[in-house]
């Protein structure tokens, strides 16, 4: 029988050298980090770099869709006045451009929608409530807004939706 002692020396002392049990499971290690940084590491770095919308579509989707309810609102909790959201309905996108100071090269959509998402809004006085390009099968930044509008046809309320691309 060993002691306490004995042990350690024996230990001390082993040349046995490494295992194969030792190499697998170091390799494991290696491996299994190794796919964590690239399987989930790695995609996240390059996250930024393989979105297809700029920044600056972004931000002139938000700025549209803040000019279009402060400039239209009848007072607070973004209620908008018909019939200046109707003048805006079924302008082209020259229009849309000059209105709203933006540069030749982006393209805009504005739409009041339901939530529920079954197209535009139509008016008590027919007017369906959209206006530039439509932006289907295109990258576009977006921008939306909870809105209702004076002749009630967005009741409890509608979705004021700008793309820009």
């Amino acid at each position: 029988m060993t002691t306490g002692t004995d042990a350690v020396e024996d230990f001390a002392t082993d040349n046995r050298g490494q295992t194969l049990q030792d190499y697998v499971f170091g390799v494991s290690v290696f491996l299994l980090t190794v796919a964590a940084v690239v399987g989930g590491g790695l995609p996240t770095m390059l996250a930024t770099f393989d979105d297809g919308t700029r920044g600056d579509t972004d931000a002139q989707a938000k700025r549209i869709a803040d000019q279009i309810v402060t400039n239209n609102s009848l007072g607070p909790g973004n209620r908008l006045n018909v019939t200046l959201i109707e003048a805006v309905a079924g302008s082209d996108v020259d229009t849309l451009q000059n209105r709203y100071r933006l540069p030749t090269t982006s393209t805009v959509n504005v739409t009041i929608r339901k939530p529920s998402g079954s197209g535009a809004v139509v008016t008590d006085n027919g007017v369906t409530l959209t206006a530039g390009r439509d932006a289907t099968g295109r990258t576009f930044g977006k921008a939306v807004r909870l809105i209702t509008i004076g002749d009630g046809s967005c009741d409890p309320a509608c979705q004021l939706i700008v793309r820009v691309w």
